[in-house]
């Protein structure tokens, strides 16, 4: 189905893709890893026409392509569902869905919404995919976002699938779903190709595997003759320990609590943190996680109850109220509420900071340097040049970094983290939850919600467990159970 022959992208000097050459067939299912920067996605935006190669040839059911933009490698059947979600979010799920249709309906002619919207819901019940069509994107989770966007190009016709990271804001109910459709499409002979970093995933679902190494292939086998640990080897080039490095701390008194706490998405919910303490938050999407840690940052309003600090009821009405309090909040949604896409990445670090580098009308470059070169350092951020260098032309795994690392760099005590490391490769991942070990061991306190179990796991000191809006259960670390954890999600099985 498709070919890639010596392919050659650079970016400001960056070999970014290096000679690559791969085959991969139709009714087939292929496997894309390697850490981040390694070119994975940069290789799938050659074939889907975002990026023209420097070097090499393309080919699509045997005949050399040249694609001049998206649109053509759309109408030649290529769909590709990128890492960062394209949804509209100001328009609803079935426009989104039909989106490409609407040049077609001429100045004069207006929108059926109506027919539009029962057209969407039919197709999404199609998908088992349980949302009301006429919502607005923004009303919506991630973890649905992701769900409709892959609905969307799956239900587009074409003949070769691109899926970058497509699990990273699903649960594993919602995985098992995208799987079971995947493995439909591949026995009527399409072309997937799976871009992912959980390998767990991987092993269970590809056929083949091509490794990528900061822009080299290093690898393709099927499946069955690369075991997890070599894959992690051919992606790093070094021996990878663990994926979840858990960093051992005294923990002190409660840092952060909430008493009564109800908002949109969640009930009557009693929470602490200690410091030197990990608070992992777990739930299926829907469950209210994110809108839980939005709430106390002051994001997303709340309807009742209080937050304290060390005893002390505070009020957070906004994010700058949460700043004021010493707390950081890191997004599950990188692309739209963590970065500044078209800054440097200096000025994506130091942003928090700005009173202590701007005097008057003029920015103190020297201390912008300085904090910007120490924090590159300490994080082992890839850039090619901080100063002039957009944070958007950075790998997935470094843009978390610099987003983590303008966090730590506003000095704050407490720490929210929604999906820390969601898209990132499994080297980027042990180092932020180093950092993130490091940060609590000088004596912080962390809430994190991730949607992968064996992070959560792996990182927390205790895990909260949410079903639909309410608290169904707390494991301390000693009672840490993979499937009592799993059944409480799905509100099965409460311990007692």
């Amino acid at each position: 189905m498709l070919e890639v022959i010596g392919i050659n992208k650079h970016f400001r000097g960056v070999h970014a893709l290096k000679n690559v050459t791969s085959t991969f067939y139709d009714g087939e299912i292929h496997g894309l890893v390697g850490e981040n920067g390694a070119g994975k996605s940069t290789l799938m935006k050659c074939v889907a026409g975002v990026y023209h190669p420097d070097s090499g040839v393309i080919k699509l059911d045997g005949q050399e392509v040249h694609f001049t933009s998206p649109i053509d490698a759309y109408k030649a059947g290529v769909r590709i569902v990128h890492q960062e979600l394209s949804l509209i979010r100001s328009l609803s799920i079935a426009e989104n869905i039909y989106i490409h249709q609407f040049r077609n309906a001429g100045p004069l002619k207006a929108v059926q919404r109506k027919a539009l919207e029962a057209k969407a819901q039919a197709m999404l019940e199609e998908w088992n995919i349980h949302v009301d069509a006429s919502q607005l994107v923004s009303q919506i989770s991630m973890g649905v976002r992701q769900l409709v966007e892959i609905a969307r190009e799956l239900s587009s016709g074409g003949k070769l699938i691109i899926l970058d990271e497509p699990t990273s804001s699903l649960t594993f109910k919602e995985i098992e779903q995208l799987f079971t459709t995947l493995l439909l499409l591949k026995s009527k002979g399409y072309a997937i190709i799976f871009i992912s970093h959980r390998l767990s995933e991987v092993m269970e679902l590809v056929d083949r595997v091509t490794v990528l190494r900061d822009g080299e292939m290093m690898a393709t086998e099927e499946k069955k003759n690369l075991s997890p640990r070599q894959m992690v080897n051919l992606c790093a080039g070094k021996q990878m320990t663990t994926l979840f490095p858990k960093t051992e701390c005294s923990i002190d008194g409660v840092a952060l609590e909430a008493r009564g706490i109800s908002g949109e998405g969640f009930n009557k919910l009693d929470l602490e943190v200690h410091w030197g303490e990990i608070l992992g938050i777990a739930g299926l999407v829907g469950a209210g996680r994110s809108e839980l840690v939005r709430a106390i940052y002051g994001v997303n309003p709340l309807k009742s109850g209080e937050i304290l600090i060390e005893g002390k009821p505070v009020v957070i009405n906004n994010a700058l109220d949460a700043v004021r309090n010493d707390i950081g909040f890191l997004s599950e949604s990188r692309g739209i509420e963590g970065i500044f896409p078209e800054m440097s990445v200096s000025l994506n670090l130091v942003v928090l900071k700005i009173k202590d580098i701007v005097k008057g009308l003029f920015m103190n470059t020297k201390k912008v340097n300085a904090k910007t070169q120490r924090l590159v350092k300490s994080l082992n951020i890839i850039s090619a040049d901080p100063v002039v260098q957009k944070i958007s032309e950075l790998s997935g795994g470094n843009q978390q970094k610099v987003v983590l690392g303008r966090l730590l760099g506003s000095t704050p005590r407490i720490l929210i983290l929604d999906e820390p490391t969601r898209g990132v490769d499994v080297g980027n991942k042990c180092e932020i939850h180093s950092i993130i070990g490091n940060f609590v061991k000088a004596g912080g306190a962390v809430i994190m919600v991730s949607s992968e179990i064996d992070e959560v796991i792996g990182v927390s000191d205790r895990i909260m467990v949410l079903c639909e809006g309410d608290h169904v259960s707390t494991f301390n670390r000693e009672d840490f159970d993979k499937e009592e954890l799993l059944l409480c999600m799905m509100n099965l099985n409460q311990p007692a």
